[in-house]
Formats: C-alpha cells, structure tokens, sequence
C-alpha cells in the first residue's frame, strides 16, 4: 500500500465525515448553545441594565453615544469570551484527535481500515483541527445572530460581535513589528501541538492528562528556575527605546529572542512529527494509560 493515495484519501475523509457527523452536529449545537447563553449573560445579567441606560438618555443624564458605547462594551465581553471559548475547543479536538479507538474492538476496527497511516493522521487532523475549527466558529456566528434577533425583537440597538472578531487583525496595533506577530504564532501552534502529541500519547483522559503534564512541567521549571541564582543585569528579551526625534518607542529584539522562538518552532514540528510515529506504534490490545 502507497504511503498516500490522494483517491483514496478522499473517498476515507468523506467516509470519515459521514460515520462521525451527528457527532459533529451534535457537537455544533452543544457549542452555539453555550455561545448563545454566554451572549445572553453578557449582555443582559451583569452591568448595567439595558432600560437603566435607557432611562439616563430619556433622563439627559447620557447621550445617544454613550449608551452605545456602554452596551458597547458588553458585547465585546462576550467577545473575549467566544475568543477564549475557541481556544479551549481547540485544545480540547486537538487531544480527541484519537478518542474512536477507547476500547480493543474500535481500535481494531480503526487500525484495520484499509487506507495507509499517513491518510489516517491527515484525515483526524482535518477533522479534529480544521472541521473544529469552522464549527465553532459557526457556532459563534450563529450564536451572536441569534442574541442580534432577540435584542431586535425586545427594542434594542443592534451591536454585531461578529465584526468586531476581525478589528484586531485589521489594526496596525495588533503587531507593531513581524517578530512579535511571529511569536504569537510560534507559542499557539507550539501549544496546540503539545495537545496533538498529548491526545496520541495518553490513551485515556487525553485532555485532562495533557493539560496536568503541562502544568506540572511548567511548575517544575519554575522552581528549578527560582533556585538559580542570577548575577548581574541579565539582559531583556525585548526592550522598548524613546525616540525623541519621531516620538515613538524603539522595539529591539535581543538575539536570543529569534533563537528561542526558532526552538520553538522546530519543537513544534517535531511535536507534530512525533505524535504520527506514536500513531503509527499504536497496538490494538493497550490496557496501559499510554500508548507505547
């Protein structure tokens, strides 16, 4: 068997699809539903009432502006909280990435399926990271809909949250400079990766398990860290300068800024390369939390 047959990789992804989509479905309105609520909570149970900010415009204690801002301002919070909402799916799919093989029956069956190790990675990979992804998106989508639809029904002004999601990515304050936009995609990519490698390395609990280890890790670093006794200034990874000429800061990167995130980036390729080796080592009887 070819290690990747583009035919036959499409014919297993659809059929893939086919057999897990009312889990997706489902899994789809269990996230619009929370989406959903979380609107609601954001924009109707915590601050400031909408008719109490209705009643200081008809008062002349607000203006028109200022009402908007102020319920502004709450749909933005239900903003950061779809943001964070995504993230955590993500991390979540990304350690399910192997969840149909719990038990020796699915793994076999799995394991036996007649398209090549390398198809199987890529088609949980789609599915688990990509499919993940545009669902809970959607679900975001179609929760700030349907909160858009009540506010209309009930009299209120219309705030899209949806819009608002891409301001960031328009903004020249979003990355000043191309090393932090680097950086920022270095770390999520990096840490996505360790809930891939995660999800293959643990056979049970693979979210909970990979997101202990990490703690752990990060707190045993800390410690060893702590106990190491630092002479002299140090140096900054990034350090900001005043110009008083152009009348803005000066971002410099110290050296080792672009070798530690270069590490990062060939840890995530290996993270990533790792988690298919362990994959392609999977047996179908394992009693054992991991599977080597």
């Amino acid at each position: 068997m070819s290690t990747f047959n583009f035919n036959r990789f499409s014919q297993a992804l659809k059929c893939a699809f086919m057999v897990s989509r009312k889990a997706w479905i489902r899994l789809f309105g269990i996230y619009t539903l929370v989406l959903f609520m979380a609107n609601l909570f954001w924009t109707r149970v915590q601050g400031w009432s909408y008719n109490t900010m209705l009643e200081r415009v008809e008062a002349g204690d607000w203006t028109m502006d200022e009402l908007i801002s102020s319920y502004t301002s709450h749909v933005d919070k239900s903003i950061a909280f779809g943001i964070i909402f995504f993230c955590i799916a993500m991390l979540f799919c990304a350690s399910f990435m192997f969840s149909q093989m719990k038990d020796t029956r699915s793994r076999s069956a799995y394991l036996l399926w007649p398209v090549s190790h390398l198809e199987k990675f890529v088609i949980s990979l789609l599915l688990y990271v990509v499919l993940a992804a545009v669902l809970t998106i959607g679900a975001y989508v179609l929760a700030d809909a349907l909160r858009v639809f009540i506010d209309w029904l009930t009299g209120r002004i219309i705030v899209w949250g949806v819009p608002k999601l891409f301001e960031p990515l328009g903004s020249n304050a979003a990355f000043d400079d191309w090393q932090s936009a680097w950086m920022f995609i270095t770390v999520v990519f990096y840490i996505h990766s360790l809930y891939v490698f995660g999800g293959t390395l643990f056979r049970r609990q693979q979210f909970l398990m990979t997101s202990a280890t990490i703690v752990a890790v990060v707190i045993l670093v800390t410690i060893i860290l702590n106990q190491i006794s630092w002479s002299g200034d140090g140096f900054n990874f990034i350090s900001s300068t005043w110009d008083e000429k152009t009348l803005t800061y000066t971002t410099t990167f110290h050296p080792a800024f672009y070798i530690l995130n270069t590490v990062h980036c060939l840890l995530t390729v290996f993270l990533y390369w790792a988690s298919y080796k362990l994959f392609t080592r999977m047996q179908v009887i394992n009693n054992k939390w991991l599977n080597v």
